[in-house]
């Protein structure tokens, strides 16, 4: 299941859109974070799946992640800081970065649920923990872009 988990997961990214935010600035979007955590939960809940839990270590590995894509200008998944972290026997990784109107959390979450890799992994019954790390700020030559991770495991 593990290595089903994690290739549902390699190379899957989707086009988001970020809040405002001053050019040159890089800051992390806590309080986005927290609404894509509530957002996930309230959709497990529908499909009568238990409630995701922010997993620090793992919010700290997303986090990094997304500020290291952000402030080196590549989008690629991290190789295995999410699963070695984790410690679970499922782990994945997803990653989005955009611009534009697609950023808000419920657009994010809203991407992913029609994306039928992402939402395999939003509703796999064994994941229990997430971190979700947000960065916003110039990516490349893009101003006021967002980049997220979202690290799962069991």
């Amino acid at each position: 299941m593990r290595s089903l988990l994690r290739g549902l997961l390699v190379g899957l990214a989707i086009l988001v859109v970020p809040a405002a935010s001053e050019a040159g600035t890089i800051s992390y979007q806590s309080g986005s974070e927290q609404q894509v955590l509530t957002l996930i939960n309230q959709i497990r809940q529908q499909h009568r799946l238990a409630r995701l839990t922010l997993s620090t270590p793992l919010r700290g590995v997303a986090r990094a992640h997304s500020l290291d894509m952000l402030q080196n200008a590549y989008f690629d998944h991290a190789a295995d800081d999410a699963a070695s972290t984790a410690g679970g026997s499922l782990s994945g990784e997803t990653i989005a970065w955009g611009v534009g109107s697609y950023g808000t959390p419920s657009g994010l979450v809203g991407q992913w649920m029609r994306s039928a890799p992402h939402r395999a992994v939003i509703l796999t019954p064994g994941i229990r923990r997430v971190g979700i790390g947000i960065a916003l700020g110039t990516f490349g030559s893009t101003r006021n872009a967002v980049v997220a991770t979202a690290d799962f495991s069991s």
